[in-house]
């Protein structure tokens, strides 16, 4: 008579192996996710009164860029450039020909895709606006300022895509003369939203 008992332990192994496999092939979940689209944050300056010429010169100091999610009011911070992995302060010139263009990039980073409500700014303006090189024109702010800039406007970031969202600031309305300076009472819109397909 056969002696069954040395097979038992090759039992188990067995078993255990067809229990893995069923566990395997009944845990195939997808776990893709969508891949991010770039969003384009340019700047734009609408000026009659100042002319955009290389010795004027009137900047604002940027210190964060967030773009505001719709669906949870989340905001999502834009960098400088799509290497960067943190925000620095950035100092743009208003009169700068690139901003008369709307080619002054203010951030440019992959974030997630979906809908989203406006672009937020904090700023603060430069203590001055320089014109012909020479004249240094004091630039003070109101009462209360708001340093927080809300452009609102609906525009969606699609994966893979670029959105490029252009922010318009009306100097001609912002800066208003006073007797020796200027008030600073900021006007400002999102002027276009634009969607480039994947290269």
């Amino acid at each position: 008579m056969k002696d069954h008992r040395n097979f038992f332990p090759y039992i188990g192994t067995i078993c255990a192996a067809v229990v893995l496999l069923f566990i395997v092939n009944s845990c195939q979940y997808d776990y893709s996710s969508p891949l991010p689209g770039t969003i384009d944050i340019r700047l734009h300056t609408k000026s009659t009164l100042l002319p955009f010429q290389p010795n004027n010169n009137f900047v604002l100091k940027v210190s964060s860029v967030s773009a505001i999610r719709t669906e949870d009011g989340a905001r999502v911070t834009v960098y400088e450039d799509p290497s960067a992995i943190n925000r620095t302060l950035n100092i743009f010139n208003t009169l700068d020909s690139l901003a008369k263009d709307s080619m002054m990039i203010m951030g440019q980073t992959p974030i997630p895709p979906g809908n989203y409500r406006g672009i937020d700014l904090s700023i603060r303006p430069g203590a001055s606006a320089i014109l012909d090189g020479y004249r240094n024109i004091l630039v003070k702010l109101p009462d209360r300022f708001d340093p927080t800039l809300h452009f609102l406007k609906n525009f969606e970031i699609k994966e893979l895509w670029t959105s490029r969202i252009v922010l318009t600031i009306d100097l001609d309305s912002s800066l208003v003369k006073g007797a020796n300076n200027y008030y600073f009472f900021p006007k400002y819109y999102i002027s276009s939203v634009e969607y480039f397909p994947p290269q």
